[in-house]
């Protein structure tokens, strides 16, 4: 799975926007390394600067944050799968989400569920 995923998308919304890092810099009042950290996955930039971000480049917090284009966030082809269903293969972001990851996910749920049935 990616790591530097807000980074490299910062990345390619800079590039193809034509601007260089020090342009995009000056835009957000932070230094030339700042943005090369963040691209290079070093640091992320602050809610501040994701909010200036998404301003400069028309998308919004949310893409930025997931580091994908608001497009594949709000798909609507996306079916009901119950992960108690050992014929379906989950994915992240275009990997296989590993079996021991799933179980994991299913005991948080159960743990979650009994404590609101418990309330």
């Amino acid at each position: 799975m990616e790591k530097n995923m807000i980074g490299k998308y910062l990345r390619d919304l800079r590039r193809r926007r034509g601007m260089s890092q020090q342009e995009l810099a000056l835009a957000l009042g932070v230094s030339k390394q700042t943005i090369s950290n963040w691209e290079v996955g070093r640091k992320v930039p602050r809610m501040k600067a994701v909010d200036k971000i998404a301003n400069i480049f028309g998308v919004s917090r949310n893409s930025i944050l997931a580091g994908l284009p608001v497009e594949m966030l709000e798909q609507e082809d996306r079916r009901v799968v119950d992960l108690t269903d050992r014929d379906i293969r989950l994915t992240y972001l275009g990997q296989q989400v590993p079996r021991k990851y799933i179980d994991i996910i299913v005991k948080l749920m159960r743990c979650d569920i009994a404590e609101r049935g418990a309330q």
